[in-house]
């Protein structure tokens, strides 16, 4: 079994978290699997990832207030209407003809998207009966952007049922749509055990567009009973302000490549500050670990926050206000904690199957046709 997996740029994201997770639960299904990740852009044209990335990490840092407009105009809009858009732009032409010689040359029997843009070219391919190979779209956030493929895409991985709903308004078949929520690397598929450490995980400095000064200002003024342990990633400007305030409360992670070693700094935490990205929240909530919400990058993490949010799910810090007496409040106490232990079980409850399970389905099948 041969199968390219589709994820978008170069940089560590949540779609190369995805490719991650889901190609190590179909090597644990299927050990001699081919199994290739090809970021469509590079393999395409390599300057012009790089070009594009570094314009993306720029706009959203410095302008975000119009990365956002830009995102609820073109990228996601709450009627839909942008979906399945025939692609009229000379660049969406150009990668489609590239990416259907790919898939004739490397001829896969399945192809899986994590990021929205291979899967709108697939969409569009399909229709045109120009490939049939069977196309997965997993989705990485909690909601469903107009970008992604729909109707012509053979099967979708969603993160609960409201976005199930959603994709049956344009037509999806209910029986290609999988409720198996975000996809979670097994390496933290392991039970949360509570813990008598006392620590807080901050997340979001890997990229530097956390914002975190005027959290970490907030905690280095305040009397700390629990230790604030920061991941910091690759950023080593973040990492010399945290070693610079002095405060034996307030620590720098460094970068972790290991998925052990950030399962049991999980493992040792209370709860975790972070942003609304769709993997790191769903690595927590599988960790049983409550999440504190500190800020939101423009685009999918406004709109991952909201559905959060609305199933209260995770718990907004406010600016102006002691940290760690918010997080108290809530971790401390008991009756709180089963409050939102209640609600993560019912969005649990919303998964249909496991990734595991579906992939097995899936392989045991003969390859279907999709209406068009």
């Amino acid at each position: 079994m041969k199968i390219i997996v589709l994820p978008l740029f170069r940089l560590p994201s949540g779609h190369h978290k995805a490719a991650e997770a889901i190609i190590e639960h179909i090597t644990r299904l299927r050990p001699n699997a081919q199994i290739q990740t090809v970021d469509l852009l590079s393999y395409c044209h390599e300057s012009l990832e790089s070009v594009v990335s570094k314009m993306y990490m720029q706009w959203i840092s410095k302008k975000p207030e119009s990365y956002s407009k830009f995102y609820k105009s073109f990228i996601y809009t709450p009627d839909g209407k942008r979906s399945e858009q025939v692609p009229l732009h000379v660049w969406d032409k150009y990668f489609e003809f590239r990416l259907a010689r790919f898939i004739e040359k490397e001829r896969p029997d399945y192809i899986i998207c994590t990021h929205s843009y291979p899967s709108k070219l697939l969409n569009h391919l399909k229709r045109q009966r120009k490939i049939d190979i069977p196309v997965i779209n997993v989705y990485t956030d909690f909601f469903v952007s107009d970008v992604w493929g729909k109707r012509s895409i053979d099967y979708h991985f969603v993160p609960h049922l409201e976005a199930k709903k959603w994709l049956t308004k344009f037509g999806v078949p209910g029986n290609r749509i999988f409720i198996t929520g975000i996809p979670v690397h097994p390496s933290f598929e392991v039970e949360h055990t509570l813990s008598e450490h006392r620590s807080i995980l901050v997340a979001g400095g890997n990229s530097g567009l956390g914002h975190l000064e005027k959290l970490l200002n907030n905690l280095h003024l305040d009397s700390l009973s629990y230790t604030y342990k920061v991941l910091c990633g690759h950023n080593e400007k973040l990492r010399e302000q945290i070693i610079s305030m002095g405060n034996p409360r307030i620590q720098a992670l460094p970068y972790m490549s290991s998925r052990e070693e950030m399962n049991w700094h999980y493992e040792e935490a209370s709860a975790i500050i972070t942003k609304p990205g769709g993997i790191t929240v769903s690595e927590v909530l599988e960790k049983e670990l409550p999440v504190f919400i500190a800020g939101a990058l423009p685009g999918q993490e406004e709109f991952n926050a909201d559905y959060l949010k609305k199933r209260q799910l995770i718990y907004e810090l406010h600016e102006y206000e002691s940290v760690e007496k918010q997080i108290t409040a809530i971790i401390e106490s008991d009756i709180e904690r089963n409050k939102w232990k209640k609600r993560l079980d019912m969005y649990r409850l919303e998964k249909e199957h496991t990734l595991e399970s579906t992939l097995m389905n899936i392989f045991g099948k003969e390859p279907s046709s999709i209406p068009l």
